[in-house]
C-alpha cells in the first residue's frame, strides 16, 4: 500500500497538480471534512526547494544563481491574485513574502484547528494562493512536445 502512496505522489509532484491538490485539502479542512494535509506540506516543502530559501551567502542575501525564474515569476502573481499582501516588485521582497507564506502553510499543517481557530480568513487566503498558484504555473510551464505541421509544403 505504500508503494501505491508513493507512486500518487510522484503523480502529483509537479507544482500546478501539487498545488491544486493543496487547495483541495485546505478547502477541506475549512469544510471540516479533513482527511489531511499532505499536499500541502510536499508543496511548501517545493516551493522552499524551487526558490531556495535555506540557500544564502554570510551577508543573507539569496543567489540568483539557486533561483528558479520560473517559479518565483508564478509565485508573485499567485500571492497578487490570493491578496496575502502586496504585490512584491523586487526579488528580495518576494522572497521575504514567499517564505512568510510557506511559514502560513507549515502552521496549518502542525496545528489545522488552532489555524482555522485563530486565522480562517488566512487559511482561506491560502487555499485561493494554492488555486492561483496551480493557474499561473500552469500557464508558464513548457510544453511537452513541440507541435509540428502535418501539412506537406509547411514542413
Amino acid at each position: 500500500m505504500k508503494n501505491l502512496a508513493q507512486d500518487l505522489w510522484e503523480f502529483y509532484s509537479d507544482v500546478p497538480s501539487l498545488a491544486c491538490h493543496a487547495a483541495i485539502e485546505l478547502d477541506n479542512l475549512i469544510r471540516g471534512k479533513s482527511t489531511g494535509l499532505n499536499a500541502v506540506i510536499q508543496l511548501a516543502e517545493v516551493i522552499s526547494q524551487d526558490m531556495a530559501l535555506s540557500k544564502s551567502d554570510a551577508t543573507g542575501i539569496i543567489s540568483s544563481a539557486y533561483l528558479d525564474s520560473a517559479t518565483a515569476v508564478a509565485l508573485n502573481y499567485a500571492i497578487a491574485d490570493s491578496n496575502l499582501s502586496t504585490t512584491p516588485n523586487e526579488l528580495p521582497k518576494l522572497i521575504t513574502e514567499t517564505r512568510q507564506v510557506v511559514q502560513c502553510l507549515i502552521r496549518v499543517v502542525e496545528n489545522p484547528k488552532r489555524a482555522l481557530e485563530e486565522e480562517p480568513d488566512k487559511v482561506n487566503q491560502l487555499k485561493y494562493f494554492c488555486l492561483a498558484l496551480s493557474k499561473r504555473a500552469l500557464a508558464l510551464e513548457v510544453p511537452q512536445y513541440q507541435e509540428e505541421s502535418q501539412h506537406p509544403y509547411r514542413r
